[in-house]
């Protein structure tokens, strides 16, 4: 990248976060609530698109973790616990929700991953179902107030912003580091990252333990959100629209969860007050992204630019649809042009 590619790039990212955090100040709360329920729904995205991304791995029961989460929190919150202890037993849910969906996912691929993870989904949903002595069955737990320093809704906004970016650039090392590289190998040829020794389900069972985090982290913001939680929190609907966020905006690129977030949330919120049939609308709208942009709307708009780069007789350069996984190619012929 040359040094005024990276000043461009740099200097649009830090506009549009500037412009994030100016938000509050210019839109009324029901849009700033709005767009904290987006970016809440990216990070559970993004648990999803590190793991489908890095390794190849399509998972549907990922709201399961993020309930689990949520789960413990609210719990923990209507025992009395104080801040401290409501993270902690929300932790506790996480990592135990993690390991099992790592333990029993973690020698199989493809339709094999997915159903299974699509099975533990819905064994969490079933326990917060059953089990309404803890989680309060049907009714859920209301009642679940957020902390003081984030009591208003444009504080909570900016907590849930925070929280987002650091989510964010923290699996952008994840994917760069030796362990991101390795999922890569994984996802490309499995066979071959065992004949050279790697513990490929060791590997896996890390990357979903860092998957699980995430959607730990968008578990705990949705119950403050709303300040409740019930099953279907875990429920086959929020893992499939999470993984259509993920299919829109573009798999294994950084900008797609918050893209397919962003408009899967105005279509739930916007449109279906003016048109009954919001589904419809949305699931056409996925068909003509599958047929016209497979890569997903940030993917397809980055090839776009190139080609019309290339047309130009401009080298190629990177664009803001920075991916998980790095061409390779893309990278060899930039060299070449330089």
């Amino acid at each position: 990248m040359s040094a005024r590619t990276a000043v461009v790039k740099w200097t649009v990212i830090a506009a549009l976060v500037a412009v994030a955090f100016v938000l509050p100040y210019v839109l009324g709360s029901y849009y700033v609530s709005l767009l904290s329920i987006a970016l809440v729904a990216a990070i559970l995205a993004s648990s999803i698109n590190v793991l489908a991304g890095n390794a190849g791995l399509v998972s549907l029961g990922h709201a399961g973790i993020a309930a689990a989460a949520g789960y413990g929190l609210a719990w923990a919150y209507r025992q009395g616990w104080d801040l401290w202890g409501q993270l902690g037993m929300a932790l506790l849910m996480t990592v135990v929700a993690s390991v099992l969906y790592g333990l029993i996912s973690m020698r199989t691929r493809g339709i094999s991953f997915l159903m299974v993870t699509l099975a533990a989904g819905m064994i969490v949903y079933g326990i917060a179902y059953r089990w309404s002595s803890v989680t309060g069955g049907t009714n859920g737990l209301p009642g679940i107030r957020r902390p003081a320093g984030i009591a208003e809704y444009w504080q909570f906004y900016f907590l849930v912003l925070l929280a987002f970016l650091i989510v964010t650039i923290a699996l952008i090392v994840v994917g760069r580091s030796s362990f991101g590289l390795t999922l890569k190998g994984i996802r490309d040829s499995e066979t071959r990252m065992v004949s050279l020794g790697y513990n490929v389900p060791l590997y896996k069972f890390g990357a979903m333990l860092v998957s699980g985090a995430v959607a730990g982290i968008a578990g705990v913001l949705a119950v403050w959100h709303s300040e409740f939680i019930s099953p279907v929190a875990a429920g086959f609907q929020e893992s499939a629209m999470s993984m259509i966020m993920v299919a829109l905006g573009g798999i294994g690129t950084v900008l797609g969860p918050l893209v397919g977030a962003g408009l899967v949330v105005a279509f739930q919120h916007m449109l279906s007050s003016v048109f009954e049939r919001w589904q419809t609308l949305l699931g056409v709208l996925f068909i003509l992204s599958v047929i016209f942009a497979p890569q997903g709307i940030v993917g397809g708009v980055s090839d776009l630019v190139r080609r019309i780069r290339r047309r130009s007789g401009t080298p190629p350069r990177e664009v803001l649809a920075v991916q998980f996984h790095p061409d390779p190619q893309h990278r060899d012929t930039s060299r070449k042009d330089k």
